[in-house]
């Protein structure tokens, strides 16, 4: 069985007074929203996905 392509899709907005951050995920053409995020924990997030060689 040919497994699915699934792609994993972020959007943020700190246009306004409280951040916000959420994940989903695209098979076909199906989006699924998995988790949202707000405030200090989507700056963080955000963070943590966009700077470069930063690792644990």
């Amino acid at each position: 069985m040919k497994k699915k392509l699934e792609s994993f899709l972020v959007c943020a907005d700190f246009s306004n007074d409280i951040p916000v951050l959420v994940v989903g995920t695209k098979v076909e053409n199906d989006i699924n929203i998995i988790n949202a995020f707000q405030g200090e924990e989507a700056r963080e997030l955000y963070r943590k996905l966009t700077i470069k060689g930063e690792s644990k």
